[in-house]
């Protein structure tokens, strides 16, 4: 069943956070987007609405929670697609929930998957990192044992839908759903990809549109897929440094700690709060303008029967200092029970979602002007905090100063967290803010690195991608992009967007002149491309045009006036038809830097991979593969790996042949002579490679974890793999050149230039990887 603009969408959570997700999850141009806050809210939803109800159940009873959804789904519309959002570690009231909607009569499709978070599902079996969930510490802040599969977390039969199924034929998988729904049983799905929730997603709403679809975000972000309507709007521009922002951070989970140290090393006031004390304690200090963050203070292992009076006692004290606030202030709300307390004690009822900082971080308004970020406790590095800080506030004029600033805390020991070395019931810590930690202005040489942009094949989808990539805001808070391209076509993809009046592009002379703001665009403009140049079509101009912009950008890297390059594709025929005899980026940057030989680097959140040959026939790969250059190869992998913060990366190894010549079976000895000299000489050196292993096998036991890089011995062994796990998300990144270089893991796409439909996803993970990788300016 297609669905239309006009598509009511109904979605329950049992918590708001996972409400929040969920509602960025189905965020589309076309349908107005609400989270509700209470289950009896008799508000008929007209067509084109997608409606979330929070319904707050997480901590009730098995019978309370049952009812509060059987409240929500009575005196539906039939036409209207029914979601549930479950947690995707399978706790809360899942099996009264399910049976609850199974009672419906409209059959349910449970596929908890989610990965983006590496939560998979196999033989109805789920895998946090590859590891199921019941022999691994996910469930460590539970009160229960973790399930041994989604069937023991429902308590009933189920009808599972292997992996297998779902990622056969679609008539396969349409037929072997109906079966499974023709039982009457739950249908468990198995799950480990976008690709596979897709799939079971689309045959489900062409088999019958009235089932209801429970699942993680993930199925979430299947079903926004399906809506459509485009790319999502912009982030709201950050308010300004002196409204204050009061951060709540409502969680026991290990990395909360780093990031709330994190936040305060950027100059936040911390407030370690003592759990729940039988008196008041002492008058809070107003809040200040600027950032605060509000924790409970850690004295030990985290203790689940008290996170509710936690949470509550965090709302309350939330509730406390916001009166205290010199004026209207916006909140950050990690862990839902908190956030639900926190929006409970202000009388907040409904939040309309206007996108993710990242994933899980939401942001959203209020209907009296608020501005809230919810984020699940478990979600986030160790800068989530400072990345939705970023997103939410403008950097400062100037660095105020203080009376007499108390340094940040020191990074946590093992046991122990910032908070424990609070003293009193509250620590209030203002060190001045972290230099070059904020976007920075023209002038200002902070840490950010700065990073060309290459715009690509101007008849493909690079600028359509370039475009929304930079107005992420989580961009200006990891980097200071300049674009090398042409302006006008720049403004003619932000007019497909519907972006022009949201975006100034503005051309500069070079990367110094430039100036970093939300919404502002700069390039460094070579004029090359005609008005008239039609999309979507061969052009040796073009061509000619995307080899000028490596160039430039190649001539920026190594003057050190940029720190990195990112590139949106090129097409190959163009550019040979532009009179540049070049495979592709690769051995075009290599070229215009001097060196003789480099390797691609293919990474996405499941599986990274670098190739040992690339661009030549199979034929001349097999002849060109010997053991220096394979040894070489795994050594560039490794160093870019620990670069990026992989202390000991494991490594997988790829044969040449079928089954790794399976012993001299197939072949002629190749992995003996050209692969087995080089692990062995790797070995010796402390570099864990492991191999010669079937390509089969190795990418298989990447997926779920085994191996942090596979090394592949020729093109499409490591692509072919690669764009089944990970094409959306994938960065190609270009190790061993003097300059780090990432780029998208797509093509020009000429089938949809030009329509405002491709997706940047790639370009901001290529935009992310680069700040990750990239050195910071010297001056």
């Amino acid at each position: 069943m297609p669905l239309g603009p006009g598509q009511r969408v109904l979605a329950v959570a049992d918590d708001l956070s996972g409400a929040a997700e969920t509602a960025a999850a189905l965020l589309s141009r076309t349908t107005r987007t609400r989270v509700l806050l209470d289950p009896r809210t008799d508000t008929p939803a007209p067509a084109g609405t997608t409606t979330v109800f929070d319904l707050d159940s997480r901590q009730l009873s098995a019978s309370g929670a049952a009812a509060r959804i059987t409240t929500v789904l009575t005196g539906l519309a039939p036409d209207t697609v029914v979601c549930k959002k479950v947690d995707s570690l399978l706790r809360g009231n899942l099996a009264a929930e399910i049976a609850a909607l199974a009672a419906t009569g409209r059959g349910v499709l449970l596929a908890p998957a989610l990965p983006a978070e590496r939560r998979t599902v196999r033989d109805g079996v789920l895998h946090t990192d590859g590891v199921p969930l019941h022999t691994g510490d996910a469930w460590r802040a539970e009160t229960a044992a973790p399930p041994r599969s989604v069937a023991e977390a429902l308590g009933v039969p189920v009808a599972l839908l292997g992996l297998q199924a779902v990622r056969g034929p679609d008539h396969h998988l349409r037929a072997a759903l109906r079966e499974a729904l023709a039982t009457g049983l739950p249908v468990v799905a198995d799950a480990e990809t976008d690709a596979d929730l897709d799939a079971l997603l689309a045959a489900t709403l062409d088999i019958d549109p009235r089932v209801v679809l429970a699942g993680s975000a993930g199925l979430a972000l299947a079903l926004g897929r399906t809506l459509g309507g485009g790319p999502p709007a912009p982030l709201p521009p950050p308010g300004p440094a002196t409204r204050p922002l009061l951060v709540v951070v409502g969680t026991a989970e290990p990395v909360a700690a780093e990031q709330v140290r994190r936040l305060v090393a950027d100059g936040a006031a911390l407030y370690a709060l003592d759990h729940a004390p039988s008196h008041p304690g002492p008058a809070l200090p107003p809040l200040r303008p600027g950032i605060t963050v509000l924790t409970p203070r850690q004295d030990g292992p985290p203790d689940p029967a008290a996170a509710r009076s936690i949470a509550r006692h965090l709302a309350r004290t939330a509730a406390a200092l916001l009166d205290t606030a010199p004026g209207p202030a916006d909140l950050v709300l990690t862990g839902g029970e908190t956030a639900r307390r926190v929006l409970d004690a202000l009388g907040v009822r409904e939040l309309r979602p206007r996108g993710q900082v990242h994933h899980g971080a939401v942001l959203a308004e209020t209907p009296d002007g608020r501005t809230v970020v919810t984020r699940p406790g478990s979600y986030g590095g160790p800068d989530s905090l400072r990345l939705i800080a970023r997103a939410l506030r403008a950097p400062a004029a100037h660095t105020p100063t203080t009376p007499t600033p108390t340094p940040a805390p020191p990074a946590p020991k093992p046991g122990r967290t910032s908070q424990d070395h609070a003293k009193g019931p509250f620590m209030n810590a203002t060190p001045a803010a972290a230099a070059g930690t904020a976007p920075t202005t023209a002038g200002n040489t902070g840490a950010l690195p700065v990073i060309a942009v290459t715009m690509g094949d101007g008849a493909g989808i690079g600028p359509e991608v370039i475009v929304p990539a930079l107005l992420d805001p989580g961009t200006l808070s990891r980097i200071r992009p300049v674009v090398v391209g042409d302006a006008e076509r720049l403004r003619r993809a932000a007019g497909l967007l519907g972006l022009a009046d949201q975006v100034e592009i503005v051309t500069v002379e070079a990367p110094a002149d430039a100036e970093f703001t939300p919404g502002r665009i700069n390039v460094i403009d070579l004029g090359l491309l005609p008005a008239d140049l039609p999309w979507g079509k061969l052009s040796a101009v073009a061509g000619d045009a995307a080899y000028q912009y490596v160039r430039v950008a190649s001539e920026l890297a190594l003057s050190g006036a940029v720190q990195g390059i990112c590139t949106a594709p090129l097409n190959k025929e163009a550019l040979h038809a532009g009179g540049h005899l070049y495979p592709g980026h690769t051995e075009l940057l290599a070229h215009l830097t001097g060196v003789e030989e480099v390797s691609m680097m293919l990474s996405t959140d499941t599986v990274k991979v670098i190739h040992v040959t690339t661009h030549i026939g199979l034929i001349d790969a097999v002849a060109r593969i010997e053991p220096g250059l394979v040894e070489r190869t795994v050594r560039r992998g490794h160093d870019a790996l620990v670069r990026a913060g992989v202390e000991h990366p494991v490594i997988g190894v790829c044969g040449i042949n079928p089954h790794a010549g399976e012993n001299g079976l197939f072949g002629y000895g190749e992995e003996e002579e050209k692969i087995v000299p080089a692990l062995e000489v790797l070995r010796a050196d402390g570099i864990d490679a492991r191999g010669p292993l079937p390509a089969d096998t190795a990418f298989f036991l990447a997926g779920r974890g085994d191996y942090d890089l596979i090394v592949a011995m020729y093109h499409d062994q490591g692509h072919g793999p690669v764009k089944i796990l990970g094409l959306e998300a994938g960065v190609n990144l270009t190790v061993g050149l003097p300059v780090i270089r990432t780029s998208v893991d797509h093509g020009t796409a000429f089938d949809i230039a030009g329509t405002g439909t491709a997706d940047p996803g790639s370009m901001i993970e290529a935009l992310r990887q680069a700040a990750a990788l990239a050195p910071s300016p010297t001056g």
